[in-house]
């Protein structure tokens, strides 16, 4: 099945897809900061916030406080701040992810050899009996490196936990049990094929999560009949996590900077006239994060659903799940309302 961005041309410059590594899109940002002169600090974590006359004041590991009228808590799932900030965080539906779904890997790895059916700009993917793997190419950094391949594929919970920093021998393991065939390094595969180098991996479970409230107010005895300014705003991971499915995570988190920013900055130069109304239109846009949030984790909810129908299919070409699934995924229709939901472009 393949999703037809070409037909996304009318809508935007780039109806492609990019893959790209998050080191990255992190370096290219912080890049754009410099010039802008914002100096991003490294090692710095926060451990505490709280609230003093309007001004929050946050507490640093390495003993450091900070005083600021905006807090912006961007500080991933494990949000110190939005914990600080008492802000509840769960499922917004209170169910679950499959069982079968519950772990992932995913690793960036290269191949002993290579192969004519490894993928160079499409994302490969192989399902039954529960389990499934991905395989995409990333960029590489220069025509003469080597390709480097992200995987991803579920462990079940009755195989117990993963490993921690899932190890090359671990991978390949689940590469040969869950993989396409090509990749086997058994002698099931006349060419076998190892993992050569693990670059990166990391496990986690799939579940979804969105905090009760983007937009939090401190209490200030100085602004009593004023509009207080000591606010906390929430977003990224810190605000919403779902389901890799659909690689849509970063790209939510980058948008909900895109569209707060403007209407924060413009909240921060209020003069005693233009905050109401400033005020207001921070709280309007928050707001529609939110619910673009939660648009987001229900659809990521209904591919991993997908996910786990085309995976829990046995019997191969035999089955008429299979089957169906590679008729339905020929339709020009569904291959393109594919490609709009995977974009964002209808839930910016």
């Amino acid at each position: 099945m393949s999703a037809d961005f070409a037909s996304l041309a009318p809508y935007t410059k780039f109806p492609f897809v990019l893959i790209t590594s998050q080191s990255t899109t992190e370096r290219v940002l912080e890049a754009q900061l410099n010039e802008l002169g914002v100096s991003v600090i490294r090692p710095e974590k926060a451990i505490g916030l709280k609230s003093n006359d309007g001004e929050l004041l946050v507490t640093f590991e390495s003993g450091k406080v900070i005083t600021a009228q905006y807090v912006l808590g961007a500080d991933g799932a494990r949000s110190v701040i939005r914990q600080m900030a008492g802000v509840s965080f769960a499922d917004p539906d209170g169910t679950h992810i499959d069982e079968q779904l519950a772990q992932m890997i995913l690793a960036d790895v290269t191949f002993s050899s290579t192969s004519p059916h490894l993928p160079t700009n499409q994302i490969h993917g192989t399902g039954s009996d529960g389990r499934f793997f991905l395989l995409a190419p990333l960029p590489k950094e220069s025509s003469d490196s080597e390709t480097v391949y992200r995987i991803g594929f579920n462990v079940p919970l009755s195989a117990g936990p993963p490993a921690s920093n899932p190890s090359t021998s671990y991978l390949q393991k689940y590469l040969n049990e869950q993989g396409p065939l090509y990749l086997s390094s058994d002698s099931s595969n006349s060419r076998p094929i190892h993992i050569s180098k693990t670059f990166w991996a990391t496990r986690f479970r799939t579940h979804a999560a969105i905090a009760n409230q983007f937009l939090i107010r401190f209490d200030s005895s100085k602004a009593i009949g004023e509009q207080k300014r000591g606010i906390v705003v929430l977003i990224g991971d810190a605000a919403h996590i779902h389901a890799p499915a659909g690689g849509l995570g970063m790209n939510l988190g980058i948008r909900d900077a895109i569209f707060i920013a403007p209407a924060l900055a413009a909240h921060a130069m209020s003069n005693n006239e233009s905050l109401p109304s400033n005020d207001r239109v921070l709280e309007e846009c928050v707001a529609a994060r939110h619910a673009r949030a939660l648009s987001t984790i229900r659809l990521t909810k209904r591919i991993m659903s997908i996910l786990n129908l085309f995976g829990a299919t046995s019997g191969g070409f035999l089955n008429i799940s299979h089957w169906l699934f590679r008729l339905v995924g020929m339709i020009p229709l569904f291959r393109k309302q594919i490609a709009w939901h995977l974009s964002g472009l209808g839930n910016r």
